[in-house]
C-alpha cells in the first residue's frame, strides 16, 4: 500500500511536493479508510481523487509515479551508449533546468514500512537510499551518493542488509539503481521489493491499451466472467452476451472459434484445447471480442465486434480488467483521466468499488486524475480523499489537499470548487473569433 510519493524537479514540479493516502483526522466516512498491519498509528485512504485546470500537473504526477516504477523495473537494462535516462527537470527554471530531479515513495510491503527513493538527471543516479521500519525503528539498508571526484559513496547496513553488497556495487552502472540490479541478481531481501513495483503497483496513463489484458482475464478466469457480468448488466449499456473468439494465427494449423462464451444473465464456457497447443502458441493467436444486444420484441440477437460498441463500452472493458486485477491482489492502481468515455454515474460506481470496504476487503487504494466535478461530494469522498494542482506565476505545480482548507461539515465541495475557492480552475477570458473576411464579405447566396 501507498502512504507517500514525494517529487522535486521534474516537469511542472519545481519545488518539492507530497501526495499523501495517509487520512486526516476528520471522522467522515470511516468506511473510505483502513487500518494496516505495519502502520497502525493513523488509517490509510482508499482512493483519491485529483483536480485542476487543464496543463496544471495532474498527469505530471501520473507521468512522476509512472517514471519512478519503469525505472526501478528498467534501469538494469542495457542501455544503447549515449541514450539518456528519461527523466525531464523543469525547465523554466535556468538554474533547475540542470539540476537532478528527486523521487521518493513510501510503501508498506509485508507489513513493515519502507522508505526507497533516488536523485537522477539525463546522464547518471546522483544518490539512491532505503530505509526499512520493522517495528517502526529506521533501519537504513544502503545509502549511496557521490564523493567529491563524481565516483559512487556507499554506506551500507552491516547488520540487516544481507549478501555481497560490495559485488553488487561493482555491477551497478552509474545510470542504474543498485535495488534494481542487485534484484536481477536475485537478492534475496531486494528483489522482493522490486517485485513489489512489478506487481503491487500499477500506473496506467490516460492513452493505455488494456484491451488484451481484460480479454486475457475474461478468457483465464472464470472469476472475472462472474465479476464483469455483474459489473455489465450493473452499468445497463444493453448488451446481451459477450463472444470472446481467438483469431487464427499463422502459428497455428487450425482454427479456435468460441474460445469463451460469457451470457447474461446466465453465462457459459468451454475451452477446447487441441493436444498439440501449448502454452507458447496459446499466447499468439489474436483475441477478438463480440457483443450481441436483443431485438426489441423478439428472441433473435444481432452480433457485432467490440469496437463497432460506443467508446464509454470499449472504455469500460480497457478499465475492468485491471481494475479487477487491482481488486483481487489488494495493490495500488494509479490512472490518469480515470472518467474518459465514462458516464458520471459509472465512474462514481468505479470509485465506490474502492472506497467499500465490502467490494475492497483486499485493501486495493486507486488514485486517479479527473475533470469530473460531480464526484465533488461528501457523501462520496472525504476532505482528505480530494487533491488539486495549480500552477503559479512562474508556471511550476503546487499541490494540495483539500483538508488544507478546512471546509465546514456539510460543503459543498463541487460548488466550492466551481466558484475557485479551492483555486485548481482556470482563469479565462472570453473566447473569440473574427473570420478574416468579416468587413464586407457578402454571401454567395444573392
Amino acid at each position: 500500500m501507498l502512504l507517500e510519493f514525494r517529487v522535486r524537479n521534474y516537469r511542472s514540479y519545481s519545488s518539492e511536493k507530497r501526495f499523501s493516502m495517509v487520512a486526516g483526522s476528520g471522522k467522515e466516512l470511516p468506511g473510505n479508510t483502513m487500518m494496516v498491519d505495519g502502520f497502525d498509528r493513523y488509517p490509510l485512504v482508499r482512493c483519491a481523487a485529483i483536480y485542476g485546470a487543464n496543463a496544471s500537473g495532474k498527469s505530471n504526477l501520473v507521468s512522476a509515479l509512472g517514471f519512478f516504477r519503469s525505472f526501478v523495473l528498467r534501469s538494469s537494462e542495457t542501455r544503447r551508449e549515449g541514450e539518456p535516462i528519461p527523466v525531464q527537470p523543469f525547465l523554466l527554471d535556468p538554474e533547475l533546468s540542470t539540476k537532478p530531479s528527486e523521487f521518493e515513495i513510501t510503501f508498506l510491503f509485508q507489513g513493515v514500512r519502507h522508505q526507497y527513493g533516488f536523485v537522477v538527471s539525463t546522464e547518471r543516479v546522483h544518490e539512491e537510499w532505503l530505509t526499512v521500519y520493522p517495528k517502526g525503528k529506521p533501519q537504513e539498508w544502503f545509502h549511496r551518493t557521490l564523493d567529491e571526484t563524481g565516483k559512487p559513496a556507499w554506506s551500507w547496513s552491516r547488520t540487516h542488509l544481507k549478501g555481497d553488497k560490495l559485488q553488487l556495487a561493482e555491477r551497478t552502472r552509474d545510470d542504474a539503481l543498485f535495488l534494481s540490479v542487485a534484484a536481477q541478481w536475485n537478492h534475496p531481501q531486494l528483489k522482493p521489493i522490486r517485485e513489489w513495483f512489478a506487481n503491487q503497483f500499477k500506473v496506467v496513463p490516460k492513452d493505455f491499451r488494456a484491451t488484451n489484458f481484460t480479454h486475457e482475464h475474461i478468457l483465464e478466469n472464470l472469476e472475472s466472467l462472474e465479476w464483469l457480468r455483474k459489473i455489465l448488466r450493473a452499468a445497463d449499456i444493453g448488451i446481451s452476451q459477450i463472444l470472446v473468439t481467438v483469431k487464427e494465427s499463422e502459428d497455428l494449423p487450425y482454427p479456435i472459434e468460441k474460445f469463451h462464451v460469457l451470457k447474461f444473465p446466465h453465462y457459459g464456457s468451454s475451452i477446447d484445447k487441441k493436444p498439440s497447443m501449448t502454452p507458447r502458441t496459446l499466447s499468439r493467436p489474436k483475441i477478438v471480442v463480440h457483443t450481441t444486444r436483443r431485438l426489441a420484441g423478439s428472441d433473435k440477437e444481432i452480433e457485432w465486434g467490440l469496437e463497432q460498441e460506443s467508446d464509454g463500452t470499449q472504455r469500460m472493458f480497457k478499465l475492468l480488467g485491471p481494475i479487477y486485477d487491482v481488486l483481487r491482489d489488494g495493490s495500488v492502481l494509479v490512472m490518469d483521466e480515470l472518467d474518459t468515455s465514462l458516464h458520471a454515474d459509472i465512474t462514481r460506481e468505479l470509485v465506490q468499488l474502492f472506497n467499500s470496504p465490502e467490494t475492497n476487503p483486499n485493501h486495493a487504494q486507486l488514485i486517479f486524475t479527473t475533470h469530473d466535478t460531480s464526484l465533488l461530494d461528501s457523501t462520496l469522498f472525504r476532505r482528505d480523499q480530494i487533491w488539486f494542482t495549480s500552477k503559479d506565476a512562474s508556471g511550476a505545480t503546487d499541490l494540495y489537499s483539500l483538508q488544507d482548507f478546512s471546509p465546514r461539515k456539510g460543503e459543498a465541495f463541487q460548488k466550492g470548487y466551481l466558484a475557485g475557492r479551492y483555486g485548481a480552475t482556470p482563469v479565462l477570458k472570453r473566447f473569440e473569433f473574427t473570420p478574416s473576411n468579416a468587413s464586407g464579405a457578402r454571401g454567395t447566396g444573392e
